[in-house]
C-alpha cells in the first residue's frame, strides 16, 4: 500500500491543549449564599479547573475565564468587576448575580464590560453553558435581557412620554401636556419600560439619567 494514503495522524505527535481554567471570585459577603450553587454547577458540568480566589491571587492562575459572584447594585461589586478587567484583560468575565425580575442587573454587568450575565436562580442550568459561550467568543445574556446586546429604539411619542416622566410628571399630567388619554400614556410607558428592561417609573428614570448607560440620546428627544 502506498504511504501516500497512510493516515497522516499516525505519524504526528499530538499535543493535548492546556486544560481550561476558571477563577471564581466573590465580590462581597452578601453574596456568599450564591457561591455553593455556583461551585456545584461548575463541578458537575464544566470541564476545566476551577479555583476560588480573590482578585489579588487570580493572575498567578492564568484563568481563561473569571466567574464573579456579585451584587450589581453594590459599588464594591462593580469596583471588583473593573479591577478584574484591569488586571486580567484577556480573561472572559461571567457575572452571577441576583435580579428582581428586571434586566437592570444584567444591563449593569454587560455595560460594565462583562461577557456574560447569569441570574443566580439560573446558575444550575445556565452557568456552564455561559462559560462555554464566552470561551467561544460570544456574549451571553438571559433571553429576557436580549435587548441589552443592542441599544433599544423608541418611537417619537415614547421619547416624548419618557422626557416628561423624567421631568417628574404623572401620567395624567403627561397626557394633558401631549393631548393624550391617560390610558394611551400608560401604553407608551409599558412599551418603553419593556425596551429598557425595567418595571417601575423609579428604575426607568434612574436608568435614563445614568451617564454610564448612555441611553438618554436614544430614549429622549434631542434638545
Amino acid at each position: 500500500m502506498s504511504r501516500a494514503f497512510a493516515d497522516p495522524v499516525a505519524t504526528r505527535r499530538l499535543h493535548a491543549a492546556r486544560e481550561r481554567r476558571a477563577g471564581v471570585v466573590i465580590a462581597d459577603t452578601s453574596c456568599r449564599d450564591i457561591m455553593t450553587p455556583v461551585l456545584a454547577a461548575l463541578a458537575q458540568r464544566w470541564a476545566g479547573t476551577v479555583s476560588v480566589r480573590n482578585v489579588a491571587h487570580l493572575a498567578g492562575d492564568r484563568p481563561d475565564a473569571v466567574v464573579l459572584v456579585a451584587d450589581c447594585a453594590a459599588a464594591a461589586s462593580m469596583a471588583t468587576l473593573r479591577r478584574i478587567q484591569s488586571e486580567l484583560p484577556a480573561a472572559h468575565l461571567v457575572v452571577v448575580a441576583r435580579d428582581n425580575g428586571s434586566a437592570i442587573a444584567a444591563r449593569r454587568a454587560l455595560n460594565a464590560g462583562a461577557d456574560a450575565f447569569v441570574r443566580a436562580d439560573d446558575v444550575e442550568r445556565a452557568l456552564a453553558p455561559a462559560l462555554d459561550a464566552v470561551m467561544a467568543g460570544l456574549v451571553c445574556a438571559p433571553r429576557g435581557a436580549r435587548r441589552l446586546i443592542a441599544k433599544p429604539t423608541f418611537s417619537h411619542r415614547e421619547k416624548e412620554v419618557l422626557e416628561l416622566l423624567v421631568a417628574g410628571l404623572t401620567n395624567r399630567q403627561i397626557g394633558a401636556r401631549l393631548y393624550l388619554a391617560e390610558s394611551t400614556v400608560k401604553t407608551h410607558l409599558a412599551s418603553a419600560f419593556a425596551k429598557l428592561g425595567v418595571r417601575s417609573r423609579k428604575d426607568a428614570v434612574a436608568l435614563l439619567l445614568d451617564p454610564d448607560e448612555g441611553l438618554a440620546t436614544a430614549a429622549l428627544p434631542p434638545r
